[in-house]
């Protein structure tokens, strides 16, 4: 009985210690990682708080600044080499929302610019908040160094209300008063060959 006992514990700790060294392996899967860190500019306010900037629009440069961290795990098929940062209302809200009224999402256009490390990126310049995900700014790199937060950020800019002569969507002349606000919803899109 004694014997048998101890065997059964000795069989039991065996299996315990295959379990736990194998955890790691089934925990730790090899994937890809994408995330977006935001610096700065969490809530971006306009006041249109004077006749000029109601005529003529409010455009806050770098707004925000955000930081990109992506590692390629070396996973056979899904080669990263850089990603697409694309932008959309969140939850896709129809329009720029007020106590009472509602504007059309487009018076808020949104661009982003390499402030350090993608310098060999592409911005798209300024465009027009949708419904849909439409890109900003995108990054290639054929051979591939993981990017870190601190060291590969873009600067976020913002415009509402500029006339259509100085390239905006119209100025907000005429508009009625209100509190508008919008949430606007960043993605981080995975390039290369096997995405």
């Amino acid at each position: 009985m004694f014997n048998l006992k101890s065997q059964i514990l000795r069989i039991s700790f065996v299996l315990l210690l295959v379990i736990l060294i194998n955890i790691p392996r089934v925990m730790s899967q090899e994937w890809n990682s994408a995330r977006i860190r935001v610096l700065y500019g969490s809530n971006i306010p306009f006041n249109f708080n004077s006749l000029d900037k109601i005529k003529n629009g409010i455009e806050i440069i770098g707004g925000t600044q955000i930081g990109i961290s992506m590692a390629d795990s070396s996973r056979v098929g899904h080669t990263l080499q850089g990603f697409i940062l694309n932008f959309r209302s969140f939850n896709s809200q129809i329009n720029l929302k007020g106590d009472v009224y509602s504007l059309p999402l487009n018076r808020i256009r949104i661009k982003a610019e390499n402030a350090i490390g993608l310098g060999s990126g592409f911005s798209y310049g300024y465009k027009d908040l949708t419904t849909d995900f439409l890109p900003l700014f995108t990054y290639t790199n054929p051979s591939w160094v993981n990017l870190n937060w601190n060291t590969n950020q873009l600067k976020i800019s913002f415009e509402c209300g500029k006339p259509v002569s100085a390239g905006g969507n119209g100025a907000l002349i005429g508009e009625p008063s209100d509190y508008y606000n919008v949430e606007i919803e960043f993605e981080l899109e995975p390039t290369g060959p096997g995405f």
